[in-house]
């Protein structure tokens, strides 16, 4: 029984650190029978002093992919061993280089063969895999420096809690949670204002019969956010009074409602969609600006303005889709 090989990518990281564990395990008797005092984790430092010549330690490490901590570590190691020294910089006296000592390049000539017998074992050792190892470990590379296993998961977890948050259309009984719901945040950071009371008054007077929607989010059977969709006329459409409350955020019911009204917007034939915000609203801006709104001069505000600090943003239709 392998567990590992049956829980399948769940286990793709332990099974890479177990085969690592393999691949390590035999080094250090290798070196050591060879009469070598060399560490098999100094290899890569000490193959591309050998090959380049002096680095600097952030040199090394982008040419590794490691970490700074872990070059010094690692070239600690090897001058306490008297394979590396660190010298100045000849153009810049203020930047330190690492160089193997002349006892390190003496070394690097012992090692050649021992690294040509490890190279042709490893080669022979894919070869009975078979398939093309290399080059899918270096895809699999590229694929994690584009993108890696953390924004994965969140991004999974995301479209999942996206995939839970029900969006439901205007009903009188919810007309209390489109003012309860607005009320909330708008207390929380600023003032009610003039304009704020007239649409969260009479929602179904004031927005919906003019053309526009209510939507509201569900979640595990509570309303716990809503959005307005208010039509300026055919072209725009203004996102408005989108407010989730706090025990949901993060959750993705912004996100959903956001997305909701604008394919309604879309499908209404609008050419833009705009909304207000303000800059205290980190985590809106932010939504906002990942579904590809752009913020535009308050010149061109298409609402009152509010006594709050606010920013005026716009999605063209026509160009984008979030």
């Amino acid at each position: 029984l392998d567990l590992l090989r049956q829980l399948g990518p769940l286990a793709l990281a332990s099974r890479f650190r177990r085969l690592a564990d393999w691949l390590y395990k035999d080094a250090p008797r290798i070196y050591g029978e060879r009469s070598t005092d060399f560490e098999p984790r100094w290899f890569p430092l000490f193959y591309l002093l050998k090959q380049t010549g002096p680095v600097s330690v952030t040199e090394a490490a982008s040419a590794l992919g490691y970490t700074h901590p872990a070059i010094s570590q690692i070239a600690g190691e090897m001058a306490v061993r008297g394979l590396l020294e660190s010298i100045k910089d000849k153009k810049d006296e203020r930047k330190r280089l690492m160089r193997l000592t002349r006892k390190g390049r003496a070394a690097a000539s012992r090692l050649e063969p021992v690294w040509a017998d490890i190279g042709a074992a490893a080669a022979e050792l894919l070869e009975e895999a078979g398939g093309d190892f290399l080059t899918a470990l270096g895809r699999l590379e590229d694929a994690l420096e584009e993108t890696d296993v953390y924004q994965r998961v969140m991004r999974l977890a995301k479209r999942r809690q996206l995939d839970r948050v029900e969006i439901i259309d205007y009903e009188p009984r919810f007309k209390r949670y489109f003012k309860s719901l607005n009320l909330e945040w708008l207390r929380r950071y600023f003032a009610v204002e003039d304009e704020d009371s007239r649409l969260l008054s009479d929602p179904n007077r004031k927005i919906i019969k003019a053309g526009g929607a209510v939507l509201f989010a569900r979640l595990e059977g509570k309303i716990v956010g809503t959005a307005a969709l208010l039509k300026h006329d055919k072209d725009i459409f203004e996102l408005t009074k989108m407010a989730v409350t706090r025990q949901a955020q993060g959750r993705q019911a912004g996100r959903k409602l956001a997305l909701a009204a604008i394919e309604r917007a879309r499908k209404a034939g609008a050419k833009r969609v705009v909304l207000m915000t303000s800059p205290q609203l980190a985590e809106a801006c932010n939504l906002y600006r990942s579904m590809g709104f752009e913020e535009v001069s308050l010149a061109q505000a298409w609402t009152p303005t509010y006594k709050r600090e606010s920013i005026a943003m716009s999605l063209d239709l026509k160009r984008k889709k979030p």
